[in-house]
């Protein structure tokens, strides 16, 4: 399920204004559906649920503004197929 943002950025990818966004904060928004979207080129039910979890707390730490790169994290994540939670969370309070 996608967020606001992300179905917003995913429809209009060459004018990511029109989501309230800058052309870097798209990219980095983007970066990582793109790297799924062609390492599974496939349907969502092909990704692994390992991944899809990684998809959905990037996603959270990105809407929510989490503490740490969120980017970095889902890169940590692909690799060790679990969230860092010591360097990416929501911040205190919240």
């Amino acid at each position: 399920m996608d967020s606001t943002v992300s179905c917003c950025v995913k429809t209009h990818p060459a004018t990511p204004e029109r989501c309230g966004l800058t052309a870097s904060e798209a990219s980095r928004f983007l970066l990582p559906m793109k790297a799924v979207e062609s390492a599974s080129d496939a349907t969502e039910e092909a990704v692994p649920e390992w991944k899809q979890v990684c998809i959905d707390i990037y996603a959270q730490c990105k809407e929510q503004d989490w503490t740490g790169s969120c980017y970095d994290c889902f890169r940590y994540c692909e690799g060790q197929q679990e969230w860092p939670v010591d360097k990416c969370r929501r911040r205190k309070g919240e």
